[in-house]
């Protein structure tokens, strides 16, 4: 699994986006038995300058749902690239707990068994 974090500036707007590609027949498997996981791309973040923000919650599908896209204006913040910067740091850490969490689901029912008599 991939995981592919694009940053613009288009006037002064800081974008991110945040895509996941390339995943394996493995973690489809799962997906498809457990369901795909979602990923909260809001909640609060903290700069590196150790403020706090909020964004509105928004759920979306870790994979199907994918690019994940957040702009910071420095119009309505002055600290419009830190904030681009810890959002996507956080939603890169939110994507790998994820498919971690995933991928520790275990099927123990499925499987076969033989008894000899």
């Amino acid at each position: 699994m991939r995981v592919k974090t694009v940053k613009t500036i288009i006037g002064d707007v800081y974008n991110v986006s945040i895509e996941t590609g390339e995943w394996s027949q493995g973690d489809v498997d799962l997906m498809t038995r457990f369901g795909e996981p979602s990923l909260d791309l809001g909640g609060t973040f903290t700069t590196a300058s150790l403020v706090d923000f909020s964004l509105a919650a928004e759920l979306r599908k870790l994979k199907n749902e994918s690019p994940f896209t957040q702009g910071f204006d420095v119009d309505d913040n002055a600290d419009a690239e830190e904030r681009a910067n810890a959002w996507a740091t956080e939603i890169a850490s939110r994507i790998s707990t994820a498919v971690l969490a995933l991928r520790a689901n275990t099927d123990e029912f499925t499987g076969e068994a033989v008894v000899t008599i």
